[in-house]
């Protein structure tokens, strides 16, 4: 496992796709209209799992990164790994925690971005956490609801996404 080529892979989706405006959104908008500013800031931070316990991992990197001065942090492992049963729940119960350090969880995918299979999300090689400043989470929220950015979004995806981490966060 080379650390610095996953380190580039994630870095290049992160630029090349969650920052490029995209077809679901009628190319108005990229997935995460805030990526850009977080990564030219040098707010953007990418850590890859090497071995042991992988809550352990996420949970050291989430509680640094309350301290360091980021404001997104991605976690990069094994695909497989986001597909274990315990994942959702262990995630779902850290954020219950990290809402008191102003962070909050998320699990995706995320491909090379050299893939010949560009923009195919979920049949990426790596499965990744991203940790936000929640504070950061809220406030885009209240600035994309001025825009049309949710009006592709079925409500299921709306609630999976928002409505949970809103819940999390009054919490």
């Amino acid at each position: 496992m080379n650390i610095d080529i996953i380190r580039q892979d994630i870095y290049d989706w992160v630029e090349n796709f969650i920052e490029k405006n995209h077809e679901f959104y009628n190319y108005k908008f990229p997935p995460c209209p805030f990526a850009k500013a977080a990564r030219l800031k040098g707010l953007m931070d990418i850590q890859v799992w090497k071995k042991g316990s992988f809550m352990q991992f996420v949970k050291d990197h989430a509680t640094a990164m309350h301290d360091d001065n980021f404001a997104v942090r991605i976690l990069v492992f094994p695909h497989s790994l986001k597909y274990r049963f315990w994942m959702k729940k262990n995630i779902a119960e850290l954020n219950t925690k990290l809402v008191s350090l102003d962070l909050y969880a998320q699990i995706g995918s995320a491909i090379q971005t050299t893939s010949k299979y560009p923009g195919l999300l979920e049949t990426g090689p790596y499965g990744i956490v991203i940790i936000n400043k929640l504070s950061d989470i809220l406030s885009g929220h209240q600035s994309l609801l001025k825009t049309d950015y949710y009006k592709s979004w079925s409500e299921e995806h709306y609630n999976a996404v928002v409505t949970r981490r809103h819940e999390i966060a009054k919490k």
